[in-house]
């Protein structure tokens, strides 16, 4: 196994448009230079964990000593969507490479990708939204999951029993979880918040499917307007805010981030990504807590899910070697991986084999991958979410109302998404 890190800044002046790469073609296509002795293959990775490294590195030995297939890790350390797309705009693809789903439907558009539909073994026991966050609308699937992270409701056991309460009184639901964070803040020392919000929509999309409206049309566009239920929701955090009860630990308190402000007992509640722990146990080894499934909106469970593919290039001189990289790395080779890197593993079976839902701490992340939400939707979710986000920051900020933000982010969304067509 070689590993290279490469600075791919030079390949981005090579940069165009995905869709000059070609078209879209099934992995039952000629496969070209597979019938070299000895195929070494490359896979594109970023940078990460100290566990996520050794744990790939491990994974990836594995497969090369049952395989005799050498892989190639290229750890590109510049902004890796950019660089992937310059690779392929330079006609030099990887033959591998990690695939996030938020960008995963621009890739598929583009005809870059191999259809693998009919390579992965087993894909009923897989969590369905992964999966289907990397297939097309014929339901061609273009990456494998090879992990993912889901959000869930953190709550500080110490000050909630100081205030009086325990973890049975904390509501399930949104509109009961904002309710008694009103109710708890009068209760709690200066400088503490009863519930902490990220205001991103990366954040709250699974929360916007739950009141009705998809802000993403079926024609591609922005909607952030057209369902009172929703305006209501981001409406109660604005009110929070204002109120003093449900704070943004950067814009209010001054934290550096969410997981910090949960760690320095300066927050209740927070909704947060299972990638905290770490630093929980680690760095704030002495706060105590519980973890609960995001509340329910609109009665409906919702939860956001982040996850990343490997996908293939079709392109690759070697698919059949490529093919069988990532179905041991998503197969065979998944628990190693998994249990090495601390992350959680994208098939059932191997999810049941680690006894993760047996894990109290882990169990309402691991529950939420059946029926959460992967954030993707379409090519021009960045375009959306950059909207949203941009003019939600106003609406918190009180600059304008809520509803005035969001007819500008759908507006200023639709716009840039009418120019790019």
């Amino acid at each position: 196994m070689k590993k290279t890190i490469g600075l791919l800044m030079a390949l981005l002046l090579l940069a165009g448009v995905l869709s000059a790469c070609g078209s879209k073609e099934s992995s039952g296509d000629k496969k070209s230079g597979d019938g070299d002795k000895k195929q070494t293959i490359s896979l594109a990775v970023w940078g990460s964990s100290p566990a996520e490294t050794e744990g790939l590195e491990k994974t990836v030995a594995s497969f090369e000593k049952k395989t005799g297939i050498d892989v190639n890790i290229e750890v590109i350390t510049d902004n890796f969507q950019d660089a992937i797309t310059a690779r392929f705009a330079a006609k030099n693809p990887p033959d591998v490479f990690y695939l996030e789903a938020f960008v995963a439907p621009k890739f598929i558009d583009s005809g870059v990708l191999l259809d693998i539909s009919g390579e992965i073994e087993n894909q009923d026991d897989f969590y369905q939204p992964l999966l289907n966050a990397f297939k097309d609308k014929d339901g061609k699937l273009y990456a494998v999951p090879k992990d993912y992270s889901t959000l869930a409701t953190y709550v500080n056991t110490d000050l909630l029993e100081k205030a009086g309460y325990s973890i049975e009184d904390v509501p399930s639901d949104w509109e009961g979880l904002v309710q008694f964070a009103k109710e708890l803040q009068p209760k709690l020392d200066e400088g503490v918040a009863a519930m902490i919000f990220d205001k991103s929509m990366a954040r709250h999309l699974s929360a916007m499917l739950a009141t009705g409206l998809n802000p993403v049309t079926e024609d591609g566009k922005a909607d952030f307007t057209s369902s009172e239920n929703t305006l209501e929701y981001f409406q109660s955090l604005v009110d929070g805010q204002d109120g003093g009860y449900i704070l943004n630990p950067q814009m209010d308190m001054g934290m550096d981030s969410a997981g910090a402000a949960f760690g320095s007992n300066k927050a209740v509640i927070m909704i947060e990504g299972n990638w905290v722990l770490s630093a929980l146990k680690n760095e704030y080894p002495d706060v105590h807590y519980k973890i609960l499934p995001s509340p329910t909106v609109n009665g409906k469970k919702q939860t956001m899910i982040f996850t990343v593919g490997y996908a293939i290039a079709k392109d690759s001189k070697h698919k059949d070697a490529a093919i069988e990289f990532v179905k041991y790395m998503t197969g065979e080779g998944q628990q190693q991986w998994s249990e090495l890197s601390g992350t959680f593993p994208t098939r059932q079976s191997v999810a049941e084999a680690m006894k993760l839902a047996e894990n109290e701490e882990l169990k309402a992340h691991i529950e939420g991958a059946s029926y959460g939400t992967p954030w993707t939707s379409g090519i021009y979710l960045p375009v959306i979410s950059a909207a949203f986000d941009n003019h939600f920051q106003a609406a918190l900020n009180g600059d304008v109302s809520l509803k005035d933000a969001m007819k500008a982010a759908e507006d200023e969304a639709n716009a840039e998404i009418e120019r790019q067509q």
